[in-house]
């Protein structure tokens, strides 16, 4: 079996973090020292499938009777770091290092061409002229669909095994170019029978994920382990539609205390089949699985443990009923890291100081690193007409302005607060990319990998000290707590694999779920990590 993300620096989670005494107690939405309810996952998955097949059946046959066209779609890990090296697609979209990510693959709606590479949809009549043009086509067959406002996309199955985190959103994917627009610098696609398009990959709302979705160890959101379990999500952006969904599963046999909801508001978004039309892509992820042989299992077969269904009606609904644009969840919680650790700047100042003694000397010139926003909000971006690389409203991001490694022996220290440690984040990471194929390609869990390794730069017994981090970034491991940065060139996995010396590079960082607001911190409202260059002199 391929390991998804070959360059994740992998320490065993059980190891690094102890069952809490939450958790011995009672279900710890912060541990995830989870006990693995059956290992043997092809056991499960057959059980699991003896036991669907009849409700699945049933919810299908429902359907059909209510006048309603189901067609199967498939949920499928992308390996976009691969894609981009094989040359089907121009970036990497700013993956996350070590978290891989899994996308539907819904086929085409009635009436409508399919992509190269895709089965047409059911009834289809490749002479009938008014077929609606096919899907764009990026990353793969059915990522990016456009949807009726009248449809739904339904997953059916079960989660993964245990993990810190994982999540499900729709995003909005391509949308139209607009009139006397440069779209020079955007990701474009398309063409006069598809129509011209440009990525912004933006979130939907905020995301379903393991501390409030619904599955049978979670029913209506209780306290518990929502892992090896079983739920349903239901995509819609029509009230009326949501309502009939839910009601053809429950005569199936399932129960509403594991149905989620995935509202699409119909208000930000271009729905509809013809031209210009806006695309969907519905899409998961995950991050630090408990025992990543299982998580490996899991991702590769995906498509086995979570059934998609693209659901329409056979004669469009004309009386429509859309959500509204939701209440996102509110990031400020009114404490901030510069309250829990007061003392926070001496002691940046006190760290980045002994990191240069250390680390600088004459052989080497240092560069602190400028910091910026690395992508905002939303809807905040899709007003503004800008890709935000899929965000996930359970994080925020930063970023360090880009920079070039000149020469092998040039390194990155990486420093910074612990924000598991402030109750700010469950984790926190940092990744290492290309600018020009926005490709990650090196990183680390700074909160999970690295606690405690600040400690040698301050004082022994220092009550602060735990705090913080330290780690480097560098092409050799010539010490403790080092993260390889591969190279492009040469690389047996593929060129997006790496990243060589003298190209633009960045480094992006994630912090994930505020312990109290359990949604991405307000920004301004942590301490920000930071990054030192140190390049090697040359020689006079």
């Amino acid at each position: 079996m391929t390991n998804p993300y070959p360059y994740f620096v992998n320490t065993p989670m059980n190891n690094l973090y102890p069952m809490c005494d939450i958790c011995k107690m009672y279900s710890c939405p912060y541990c995830i020292k989870t006990p693995i309810y059956n290992p043997n996952l092809s056991r499960q998955l057959t059980n699991y499938a003896n036991d669907e097949d009849t409700n699945i059946t049933n919810f299908i046959s429902t359907l059909n009777r209510s006048g309603f066209i189901v067609q199967e779609g498939k949920l499928s890990y992308i390996d976009i770091i691969k894609l981009c090296s094989e040359g089907k697609v121009d970036s990497c979209l700013g993956n996350n290092v070590g978290a891989p990510y899994a996308s539907c693959l819904l086929p085409p709606a009635p009436n409508q061409d399919p992509s190269e590479g895709q089965i047409p949809p059911i009834g289809y009549n490749p002479d009938n002229p008014n077929n609606y043009p096919a899907n764009i086509n990026y990353i793969a067959p059915g990522v990016n669909s456009k949807l009726r406002p009248d449809e739904a996309v339904v997953l059916i199955g079960i989660t993964p095994p245990p993990a810190l985190y994982y999540c499900f959103r729709s995003y909005v994917g391509f949308v139209e170019n607009k009139p006397e627009k440069n779209y020079s610098e955007y990701i474009t696609t398309g063409d006069n029978y598809t129509g011209f398009y440009h990525m912004i990959f933006a979130s939907l709302g905020d995301q379903l994920n393991n501390y409030n979705l619904w599955t049978s160890n979670t029913p209506k959101g209780a306290p518990g382990k929502p892992f090896n379990s079983s739920t349903i999500i239901i995509s819609t952006a029509d009230r009326n539609i949501n309502k009939q969904i839910r009601n053809a599963l429950g005569t199936a046999g399932y129960s509403q205390d594991i149905m989620n909801e995935d509202n699409i508001p119909m208000d930000l978004v271009n729905m509809g089949l013809e031209e210009g039309k806006d695309t969907f892509i519905f899409m998961m992820r995950f991050a630090l699985w408990a025992d990543q042989n299982i998580g490996h299992q899991y991702i590769n077969n995906i498509d086995k443990f979570i059934k998609v269904f693209r659901i329409t009606p056979k004669i469009p609904l004309t009386n429509l009923n859309p959500w509204p644009v939701p209440t996102l969840k509110i990031r400020e919680t009114g404490i901030t890291e510069y309250q829990v650790v007061p003392s926070s700047r001496n002691d940046l100042d006190h760290l980045r100081n002994e990191i240069i003694n250390k680390y600088g000397g004459t052989e080497y010139d240092h560069v602190d690193l400028d910091l910026t926003v690395g992508i905002p909000d939303n809807y905040n971006a899709i007003l503004r007409d800008i890709n935000i690389y899929g965000d996930d409203r359970d994080a925020v991001y930063f970023k360090t302005e880009d920079f070039k490694l000149t020469s092998n022996d040039d390194f990155l220290i990486v420093y910074g607060i612990n924000h598991e440690r402030t109750q700010k984040a469950i984790y926190s990471n940092a990744s290492f990319y290309g600018a020009e194929l926005f490709n990650g390609v090196a990183g680390a869990f700074s909160t999970v990998q690295f606690p405690d390794t600040a400690l040698e730069f301050f004082p022994e017994g220092y009550e602060n000290a735990g705090y913080y981090y330290v780690y480097k970034m560098a092409r050799k491991a010539d010490e403790d707590n080092v993260v390889i940065i591969p190279y492009s060139t040469g690389n047996p996995l593929g060129k997006a694999y790496g990243v060589d010396n003298n190209k633009d590079a960045r480094i992006v960082f994630r912090v994930y779920l505020d312990k109290i607001a359990m949604v991405g911190p307000y920004i301004f409202d942590i301490i920000w990590d930071q990054a030192i260059l140190f390049r090697k002199k040359k020689k006079p």
